[in-house]
């Protein structure tokens, strides 16, 4: 009871000092301005950080202001309230969680300091949408005003319960399959760079929209000058670099999710031999109909020892699991993270562990290299990766767990013989090869066995067989759209057809034999060896077979020899099959089998359409980029490549960047879709990180006072 009441007290707190912060105006955030460059990248400088925060939050609304809104709307639970039926199973999830009730305790935990700036950057976003209310949507203001504790839930929603424990996960966990969201990363030390500089890659490949998007920005004020992306919504940077250091994060294999099946039991749960009483909650969802009014839908929610039951199908109750709620520092973290100096003062923020999930991968002009499988990871009284994956006995406290695993225990990799560091979303072991890191030597739930998806093997062998490289050299490689599975089964493709002897077996021999390999804006061949890919794995939604464990292949992976297995086909029948027939619909669609790569693959944002570069990833092409359904015989991404930056710690610093889409949504910017023709051309653009080369791009300034 004692416990119940303190935390009423916490909540009451933190609402009464959201109201009194922006009732009394408290906040001093007219010590800033926002240097608009030519791509819409606010350059802010401020005189203190609550200044800084203030002036995101302004910029973002700017640049994003619909989608900012509707995200802190979802963040409520109240997605279906503002905007209709099809936000309502967003809400439940958020309901369900528990997501703003628990954004409210982080308010009232946050540092003073960081408590203002997160007021502060949501009285940006009001005060913008206060002083241009004609440039947002009438709908999306229906979400305001935004407080900190909106801000604060949105970024638990996104980070634990989409990117952590993401609700499709329950089905697949069940089924034991899912995809997951990813990126590139790249740490190169002085003995692999041109000029004795550390070299840094960041490449988050995600949906080109809703919450997934991220906006370029860059934050100065005194002591702090740092540059990156935030994802939407975010008041802090959450993959930047300074003067001197930088990161990178990667979606990782953190098992941090886990689903507990229940016996149901005289209206309770069997735990331990005995039955015990749910906990529940009662909740009402509102449903904006067409005419305006709100449906109600009453939900009880249930609790088990574990968690919330999220999973009540034909009687089978699931209860899940979710690491990290208690730490309530990940903006404190991630602000320290941007900010630090050097390795040292990084691993000072890492170690905290107030970020869930991620692969952190850092390079500082000292020439340390350093990659951090970072992870809330529960410490399990037994099972491997691939038992917590899926659905555990939720009847006694043995498969319970109760705290995570310390800094000292996770896979971390500093300065390695290798002189490079990468992840691709594969698990911690081939951050370097020669693997610095084994299995065998961390717990079996920690991370999956060894496994390398072809984008991964792509990755490895472009540093392995690299020179020295120039930061030129460096992006060369990053951009570069070869197919690595194509590189281990083209020869016998064309040995298959060359055996057929048909007319159309030998036009086919004649595309494939004369194609690169690789998948740019005028690659012939590379579109027909998509289309077969598709029919021989059995379907694109079984692309993410590919890779270390399939059977199709006719030498398997080995991890003795990582990057040239697995190769060749195992059915050369079946695939000259899934070949022909692919042929034939290429060519009935197309009229030619040679129809290039970017003339069928297109990028596309409103009025703007350009041949597209890039591939899928399961194909082993590093620029990933992701078919979506077809749309008049073009396909568009639906995911992909979304931003590129590649630093070198020189003094002074040299970096270049591209943010895929654009820094901006709002239907009147011309930054909406101005950098397309750059990500067509395999171009990135010079950043602008000091004062003066901002003020010599300047389209826009806004000063407040």
């Amino acid at each position: 009871m004692l416990k119940k009441c303190t935390l009423f007290a916490v909540l009451i707190t933190a609402i009464f000092q959201v109201q009194r912060s922006f009732s009394q105006g408290k906040v001093t955030y007219k010590q800033a301005e926002i240097l608009w460059d030519t791509w819409g990248v606010p350059h802010i400088y401020a005189k203190n950080d609550e200044s800084l925060f203030f002036a995101y939050g302004w910029a973002q609304t700017q640049n994003h202001g619909n989608l900012l809104l509707q995200l802190y709307g979802q963040a409520r639970g109240k997605g279906a309230e503002y905007w209709g039926e099809k936000y309502a199973q967003a809400d439940r999830w958020v309901i369900i969680n528990g997501i703003h009730e628990r954004a409210a305790e982080w308010y009232a935990l946050q540092k003073p300091a960081m408590r203002k700036n997160l007021d502060a950057f949501a009285l940006g976003v009001n005060k913008y949408a206060k002083k241009y209310p004609d440039k947002l949507s009438a709908e999306a203001k229906r979400a305001l005003p935004i407080t900190a504790v909106d801000v604060i839930a949105h970024v638990q929603r996104v980070t634990h319960f989409v990117f952590l424990a993401p609700q499709g996960q329950v089905a697949a966990a069940e089924k034991r399959q899912g995809d997951q969201n990813g990126s590139n990363a790249w740490a190169v030390g002085p003995s692999k760079s041109a000029s004795g500089n550390a070299l840094l890659l960041t490449n988050p490949h995600l949906p080109w929209s809703d919450l997934y998007l991220y906006i370029e920005a860059q934050l100065v004020s005194p002591g702090v000058n740092t540059y990156g992306i935030s994802r939407m919504g975010f008041p802090v940077l959450t993959m930047a670099f300074n003067a001197t250091a930088g990161y990178s994060q990667t979606v990782n294999t953190n098992d941090g999710q886990d689903f507990y099946e229940l016996t149901p039991a005289e209206g309770g749960y069997r735990w331990n031999g005995k039955v015990k009483a749910f906990e529940t909650k009662e909740r009402t969802l509102n449903i904006r109909q067409p005419d305006g009014t709100l449906k109600e839908e009453k939900m009880v929610i249930r609790h088990s020892i574990h968690g919330p039951v999220v999973s009540d199908k034909g009687g089978k109750l699931i209860a899940m699991r979710v690491a990290g709620l208690g730490q309530s520092g990940i903006f404190e973290q991630y602000w320290d993270m941007a900010r630090a100096k050097d390795l040292a003062a990084f691993e000072a923020a890492v170690s905290r562990l107030q970020i869930p999930m991620y692969t952190l991968m850092f390079a500082d002009n000292k020439g340390n290299i350093f990659n951090l499988f970072n992870a809330e990871v529960p410490v399990r009284p037994l099972g491997d990766w691939k038992y917590w994956s899926g659905v555990v006995k939720g009847d006694t406290s043995a498969t319970l767990w109760t705290k995570t695993h310390p800094y000292k225990d996770l896979p971390k990799v500093r300065n390695p013989a290798t002189g490079w560091l990468q992840n691709t979303n594969e698990p911690p072991w081939t951050a370097t090869v020669p693997m610095v890191n084994h299995y065998k030597d961390f717990p079996a739930y920690m991370a999956p066995a060894p496994t390398m998806s072809f984008r991964t093997q792509r990755s490895v062998r472009m540093l392995m067989e690299s020179g020295k490289m120039s930061l030129d050299q460096f992006i060369e490689l990053k951009l570069s759209t070869r197919m690595e599975l194509a590189d281990r089964i083209v020869n016998d493709l064309i040995t298959a057809t060359e055996a057929n002897g048909s007319a159309e077996a030998k036009e086919i021999a004649v595309v494939l034999t004369q194609w690169d390999h690789n998948t740019d804006n005028d690659s012939k061949g590379a579109f027909l060896f998509d289309r077969f890919v598709r029919k021989w794995v059995g379907g694109t939604e079984k692309l993410n077979s590919l890779g270390t464990a399939s059977p199709l292949f006719s030498t398997p992976w080995n991890l003795s020899d990582p990057v040239n297995t697995p190769n060749g086909i195992a059915d050369p029948k079946a695939a000259l099959a899934a070949l022909l027939e692919a042929a034939k619909e290429v060519k009935a669609t197309y009229g030619r089998l040679d129809v290039p790569w970017g003339e069928v693959f297109r990028f596309k944002i409103g009025e703007v359409e350009v041949p597209g570069n890039g591939g899928p990833g399961p194909m082993g092409v590093f620029r990933t980029m992701t078919l979506g359904p077809p749309s008049g015989g073009k396909y568009f991404p639906a995911h992909g490549d979304t931003y590129v930056a590649a630093i070198e710690f020189s003094k002074p610093l040299k970096a270049k960047v591209l943010t895929s889409y654009g820094n901006a949504t709002q239907p009147e910017s011309k930054h909406r879709n101005d950098q397309l023709p750059l990500l067509s051309e395999k171009k990135m653009r010079p950043v602008w990180f000091t004062r003066e080369e901002a003020e010599q791009h300047l389209a826009e300034k806004t000063v407040f006072k």
